[in-house]
């Protein structure tokens, strides 16, 4: 029956059911919970959820956020009711995070009043209230200035002040002291001080320091090289653990670091462990399995609670074997290793104009792999860590905080990115990749498991190489299957005429003949000349032929041209068209010339009538 026919005595009884079965049959609990949740009982589902939370912490039940909202607006009973409006951009503020200052990602900055934790995705946290709950106030970084928006104070403005000063690898690699020298300094004064606002660096938001963990590296700690073989790791161990026993005189620390570091690398699959992502994912593998063995034993616990000589006693047997399989020990293995698997990074690959026409069967693409430098986050200044810098953020898992009639509430996890204490160094690694002829842009040349770059706490992820169609030496713009070139000539070249001839990206010749120019800037279209775009077909050429004016000598007033002589062999000077664009069936040239152009000042007269 409705716990609402009943009023606040069918309340109670629910509750102390609830409890009942969050103790003998967690899985019931959570039903019970789903159940009031879908019906919008807003106040038995808190009440609820506050009951399983304190039965003894092992529910992760995450209210979804619809549900939230109804139970924290204004009807309790049902229907929602809105909170706090957040902050918006407004359409003529630019809300981007400028790759040129990803520095600022995971950086509080600290005011008279208040303190901005600037977080990746253009979300600050900070204690103001109105910037509650997350997302509430927001941050963009573009074109020399920092803006912070929120609710209240709406758009704000700040220049970074002490920028040329700061040493921009440095800032890059979060390193305090550099961050130090630089502050922002708001644009406009401020109407309650009618001064400009000033806010200096605080702290880098990064990850907690373990206190098992010691950053040492643990095959220095054994005296060992990384690649030693295993059996070797044991023997070494016991020489140094009897060298170093508290017994006979050893420092106990030194003993316990080495016991510690043994029990990593004398275990194999710990020791690959270690190797891919440091202490943290061995720490991290065994809590897991730890959380499996618990949530097996509350499984298996379920049948203690029903006598054997209950009539349906088989029947609950069967049903908590069925449940047991899930936690066979292949499927565990392949779930912690998804769950702390690196996501796959997306490496863009620059491929020439000339690989796209005539296509590679073995491209060596240099891979730089971020790897992890071991001893180093203690001893950042070490000659061995000159050449490391912060290691990828690490992601956490945080609890998510909401104000409920029974006070502030945990109502979930959520995920947060924090700097990473570790440290990292690029290593170069080759990779040979086949390119097809008109490969396109974006398309997958190679996907290889786990090679991407180490992170403190997970196995590296996969890495999907792409083709980035051009490259910095290009002379040809590709526009889908189309060439765009840029031939300079004189004007000599222009007025009496010309031939000019250079090899074309496969072994074919190509020759230009004209007798002069028609117009400036005119474009040939080279038929068949371009990439392959499907089968055997190819797109077009097209060749804007530029004039290069020629340089008058100073003090003089003419200039005396006249026809290059017919056997004279011109020297072809090719030069990238700019960024071309086909929309729709229409092709679009980027006016690079209007960036560039030249402030000219026209001189005014009065007019007589």
């Amino acid at each position: 029956s409705s716990w609402g026919e009943h009023g606040f005595h069918g309340l109670s009884f629910y509750v102390v059911l609830l409890a009942v079965e969050a103790q003998r049959a967690p899985s019931v609990a959570q039903e019970m919970l789903s159940e009031v949740l879908h019906r919008r009982f807003w106040l038995l589902a808190t009440a609820a959820w506050t009951v399983l939370q304190q039965a003894g912490g092992q529910f992760q039940f995450e209210i979804p956020a619809e549900m939230l909202s109804g139970m924290m607006g204004g009807g309790m009973m049902g229907g929602g009711g809105g909170g706090r409006k957040g902050a918006e951009w407004p359409k003529t503020e630019n809300s981007e995070v400028a790759a040129e200052y990803e520095w600022l990602v995971n950086t509080e900055w600290k005011g008279k009043t208040a303190k901005y934790l600037l977080l990746r995705g253009g979300f600050v946290e900070s204690p103001l209230k109105e910037c509650e709950p997350e997302g509430h106030c927001l941050w963009a970084a573009n074109n020399g200035k920092v803006l912070i928006n929120t609710p209240k104070l709406k758009v704000i403005k700040f220049t970074i002040e002490g920028l040329d000063q700061a040493d921009k690898k440095k800032l890059e690699n979060k390193d305090e002291a550099e961050l130090k020298k630089v502050h922002l300094l708001s644009t406009a004064n401020s109407k309650s001080t009618g001064k400009k606002s000033k806010l200096e660096f605080e702290r880098v938001a990064q990850a907690e320091e373990s206190g098992s963990d010691t950053g040492e590296d643990l095959y220095k700690l054994l005296e060992l090289e990384e690649d030693v073989e295993q059996n070797a790791i044991k023997s070494k161990f016991r020489r140094l653990s009897v060298q170093n026993h508290p017994d006979k005189g050893g420092d106990p620390k030194v003993f316990n670091a080495m016991r510690e570091a043994y029990e990593i690398l004398g275990d194999p699959e710990k020791r690959r462990q270690y190797n891919l992502g440091g202490v943290l994912l061995v720490k991290n593998i065994e809590l897991a399995w730890k959380e499996v063995e618990g949530q097996k034993a509350q499984v298996e616990a379920q049948l203690n609670q029903v006598p054997k000589n209950h009539p349906q006693y088989q029947m609950f047997k069967a049903q908590i074997e069925q449940q047991t399989r899930q936690f066979d020990k292949a499927n565990v293995e392949s779930q912690i290793m998804q769950k702390f698997q690196s996501e796959e990074l997306e490496v863009m690959v620059p491929i020439s104009a000339s690989e796209l026409y005539n296509g590679v069967e073995k491209k060596v693409f240099v891979f730089q792999r971020l790897m992890m430098c071991r001893g180093c986050r203690d001893k950042p200044d070490s000659p061995e860590c000159k050449d490391c810098g912060r290691c990828p953020p690490e992601k956490v898992q945080v609890p998510k905080y909401a104000n409920t009639p029974f006070g502030r509430q945990v109502v979930g996890m959520r995920e947060k990115e924090q700097e990473s204490r570790e440290r990292c160094k690029e290593v170069s690694m080759e990779v040979p990749l086949r390119v097809s002829k008109g490969a396109k842009q974006g398309a997958s040349l190679k996907v290889m498991p786990n090679i991407g770059h180490q992170t403190p706490g997970k196995f590296p992820g996969k890495v999907n190489f792409k083709v980035q169609r051009g490259s910095k030496d290009d002379t040809y713009r590709i526009a889908e299957s189309d060439l765009h070139t840029v031939l300079h000539i004189s004007l000599e070249q222009a007025l009496f005429g010309f031939s000019i001839s250079w090899q074309h990206l496969g072994e074919e010749t190509l020759t230009i003949h004209r007798n002069r120019l028609n117009h400036p800037d005119e474009v040939l279209k080279l038929k068949g000349k371009g990439l392959v775009s499907s089968g055997s077909k190819r797109g077009d050429l097209y060749v804007r032929l530029a004039i290069d004016l020629p340089e008058v000598p100073k003090g003089e007033q003419a200039l005396s041209l006249s026809a290059p002589a017919a056997e004279t062999k011109a020297e072809a000077k090719l030069t990238i068209e700019d960024e071309v664009k086909l929309e729709e069936g229409s092709a679009w040239r980027d006016w690079t010339a209007r960036s560039s152009a030249t402030t000219y000042k026209v001189k005014t007269s009065k007019s007589e009538l």
